[in-house]
């Protein structure tokens, strides 16, 4: 978010690479072992570009093979372990996951594609704009907060929290222990699940006081987040960004050069592996396209030349016509 906010054109800047920026983040960050700390323990689904199909890679053989990204996981199985009694699903958008924020719009319409239940409301629809159009980092990190209200309401239904947290900000005595119906058998020693609160109430970020008391680590790396260097500042600030809007047909031609430039120069050692890749995909597809269209002719010219046999057979035959009819079965013979 502090990276778009700096840029004058948003994500519209030849400067804006979220897949670079977050690929130098895990470069910066995870340790020289993480390949093998993360094999058979992380498992990261991916979809194959050939027929669309979801794998789920568990070896990596060096680093830059687990930071390496390749076609999104979500575009084939968007939930691979969804059947899995122990599976958390989290959402950031409203929906019947187990994690997610509530909507108080009535939903009237759900969506399901690739293994995943998404609803149809005005609130999903404003979080899918501001998905693509990050917000100030203040909106953000409300965002963060909401969720971990989200996940300890999680926690409190099902009895795995020492005290209730949330009755405790909404009102000073919580009710009863009221249990719902028992869950599937998730551990190997238990005849039945853990009971469920269903009455735990949906708490908001605005109605909570003081988040520090409830989280202290969560808002100090909140705020350390949300807090601006002093070049941030002026950027931020209206006289920097009126500045910036007037520097723009000056320094957009150069920037856009400068980011072009450098970005092909990072794919010129990759380029003989992607122009291989490509070629052999290329080549696949035409494949593909010849072989449909071959049978697609097939099958238009067989019923002509059953039609046009059979008007031969009705003829006379003469020493003429059955040579040439017997040609003709022949050829029909070899197609």
């Amino acid at each position: 978010m502090k990276h778009v906010e700096r840029l004058s054109l948003g994500i519209f800047h030849p400067a804006y690479g979220p897949i670079e920026h977050i690929r130098k983040k895990l470069q910066d960050s995870l340790p020289d072992n993480c390949h093998i700390l993360a094999s058979q323990r992380l498992g990261i689904s991916m979809t194959r570009w050939p027929d669309g199909k979801n794998i789920i890679v568990t070896d990596f053989a060096t680093r830059d093979e687990l930071i390496q990204r390749f076609i999104d996981g979500a575009l084939s199985n968007n939930l691979p372990f969804s059947d899995c009694p122990t599976t958390i699903t989290v959402s950031p958008y409203n929906g019947t996951v187990d994690i997610c924020s509530q909507s108080t719009s009535q939903n009237l319409f759900e969506l399901t594609a690739f293994n995943a239940s998404f609803q149809i409301s005005t609130r999903n629809f404003f979080l899918g704009v501001i998905s693509l159009f990050p917000p100030k980092p203040e909106v953000v990190a409300d965002y963060c907060r909401q969720g971990y209200l989200d996940a300890l309401r999680f926690l409190e239904r099902r009895g795995l929290t020492k005290e209730p947290v949330l009755w405790s900000l909404v009102s000073k005595e919580p009710p009863a222990l009221v249990e719902g119906p028992r869950g599937t058998d998730h551990d190997q020693g238990q005849k039945a699940g853990p009971s469920i609160r269903w009455d735990v109430p949906h708490v908001l970020v605005k109605d909570v006081p003081d988040f520090e008391l409830l989280s202290p680590e969560l808002e100090a790396a909140l705020r350390k987040g949300c807090k601006r260097d002093f070049w941030a500042q002026i950027q931020c600030s209206v006289p920097g960004k009126v500045l910036t809007y007037l520097l723009l047909p000056f320094t957009l031609p150069f920037e856009y050069v400068y980011f072009r430039g450098r970005r092909l120069i990072q794919w010129l050692p990759e380029a003989p592996d992607d122009l291989s890749w490509m070629q052999g995909l290329l080549k696949s597809t035409t494949l593909e396209v010849y072989s449909m269209a071959k049978s697609w002719l097939l099958r238009l010219v067989s019923p002509l030349v059953t039609s046009a046999d059979s008007d031969l057979l009705r003829q006379p035959r003469t020493a003429a016509s059955n040579g040439s009819f017997n040609h003709r079965l022949a050829d029909c013979a070899l197609g």
